[in-house]
């Protein structure tokens, strides 16, 4: 069976901003006029213009049902963070939403501990491997690269190669939880090793010590050990 791809065209953080900012104060029928009008001076095309909402929809708006406490949480204090924790946020929701950016960001991720410059081609190939030799994956991969560079997530290096750019600190311990029920999500898994998650390559772009104690307050965490030194985290 081909496997759904889904990601139409590169997405924009202002539009992502714009996004995130009217969930809580608009339904799903002003959400689509609101993304419309402001997405006009941007994307020009109906068509266009209509792939890209359904993409800031599925991000933001239509999410698991078991993501949608920590999405509101974090949606509560958006207004006050940084324009890099925006980034971050904007990264798990992404993660979430389309497994196609997963799995792109996945092979960054590991190749990017190998090597310093990875050669776009690589990144193609693979991505064909998983999805099929198909026009539409050629697309979908050029939108996602084209996304992380105007993102700021991977750098322009020689011809047709990218390396890697200066990683984002994350010490937020609200977005610090976010980080790990995003990974709960994203690996289908119920529980985690700590250290897996703490150099997890979902989230190569960032740099965060986990605080553990901060960690524990959360009601929808729970952690314990296996043995002696492996800490584990799952779902409440």
């Amino acid at each position: 069976m081909t496997k759904p791809v889904g990601f139409d065209q590169k997405v924009l953080l202002h539009h992502l901003d714009y996004t995130a900012k009217l969930i809580n104060r608009h339904s799903r029928k002003e959400m689509y006029g609101l993304l419309d009008g402001y997405l006009r001076s941007d994307i020009t095309g109906i068509k266009s213009r209509k792939n890209a909402i359904t993409m800031l929809m599925k991000i933001w708006y239509f999410v698991d049902d078991s993501l949608i406490p920590i999405r509101d949480k974090v949606l509560h204090i958006f207004n006050d963070l940084t324009k890099e924790e925006r980034l971050f946020v904007h990264w798990g929701m992404t993660l979430a939403a389309y497994p196609f950016f997963q799995a792109i960001v996945k092979e960054f991720g590991r190749l990017f501990q190998l090597q310093e410059d990875i050669p776009s081609v690589v990144i193609g190939k693979r991505m064909k491997d998983l999805y099929g030799d198909r026009r539409r994956v050629e697309v979908a991969t050029s939108a996602v690269l084209t996304s992380l560079k105007f993102w700021g997530i991977i750098l322009p290096h020689g011809r047709h190669s990218y390396r890697e750019s200066t990683k984002i600190n994350i010490t937020n311990p609200l977005l610090q939880e976010f980080l790990v029920q995003i990974l709960l999500y994203t690996s289908g898994n119920k529980a985690l090793y700590i250290d897996i998650v703490e150099n997890h390559v979902l989230f190569f772009p960032f740099s965060y010590i986990l605080d553990i104690h901060k960690l524990r307050e959360s009601h929808e965490l729970r952690f314990y050990y296996e043995g002696i030194k492996n800490l584990v985290v799952e779902k409440a």
